[in-house]
C-alpha cells in the first residue's frame, strides 16, 4: 500500500510492509477525539486529522469524553504517523500508531468516533465500530449518538 511519508523538505512515497516505522513523533496537544499536533523528528509542527475517523465535537455529546480518551492514548506521547496527504484545511490526514497499536482504530473500537464515511472506509474501522456498536461500548451506549457532520451542519461555525 502506498502511503506518503512526511519529512522536511517534501512528500516521499513509500510503501509501508508488514511493521510500522519506530514511534519517532511527539504528540504536543490533543485537541479533540480526532485531531492533535505533533512534532516530527526534524522538529517540524504538524496538526493531523486522524484518517478515516469522526469524533464527536467539544460542544457534543460525547466530545469530551472522547477528547479525554485521545489524551490517555497519545498525550506527550512518541507515535508513529503513517499519512495519506492533506485535507481541505491543511491538516496532515494520518493513522496515529504506538509500537503495534493503531490508535485511530482503538479509538472506534471502544466506542469515541465513527468511522469516516465520506471517504472509502478502512473495512478494519468499519467492523470496529460495528463491534462498538453491538457492544453498546462508549457513545453507542446512548442508543442513536447524532454523527458529527449532522451536528456540524445543524451547528455551523461563527468566527
Amino acid at each position: 500500500m502506498a502511503v506518503a511519508a512526511i519529512g522536511t523538505a517534501a512528500v516521499e512515497r513509500c510503501r509501508i510492509t508488514d511493521t510500522v516505522a519506530p514511534p519517532t513523533w511527539t504528540v504536543r496537544t490533543v485537541h479533540d477525539g480526532d485531531t492533535v499536533t505533533c512534532v516530527d523528528p526534524q522538529g517540524s509542527i504538524h496538526k493531523i486529522r486522524l484518517l478515516g475517523i469522526d469524533a464527536p465535537e467539544a460542544a457534543q455529546a460525547w466530545g469530551r469524553e472522547s477528547s479525554q480518551a485521545l489524551s490517555r492514548k497519545v498525550a506527550r506521547s512518541r507515535v508513529a504517523v503513517v499519512s495519506r496527504g492533506y485535507d481541505q484545511h491543511g491538516r496532515l490526514l494520518g493513522t496515529l500508531w504506538i509500537d503495534d497499536r493503531d490508535i485511530n482504530r482503538e479509538m472506534v473500537a471502544e466506542g469515541h468516533a465513527w468511522v469516516f464515511e465520506r471517504i472509502a472506509p478502512d473495512p478494519d474501522l468499519v467492523e470496529a465500530e460495528s463491534a462498538a456498536r453491538r457492544g453498546r461500548r462508549g457513545l453507542w451506549a446512548e442508543g442513536h449518538p447524532e454523527e458529527p457532520s449532522h451536528w456540524r451542519a445543524a451547528h455551523p461555525w461563527q468566527p
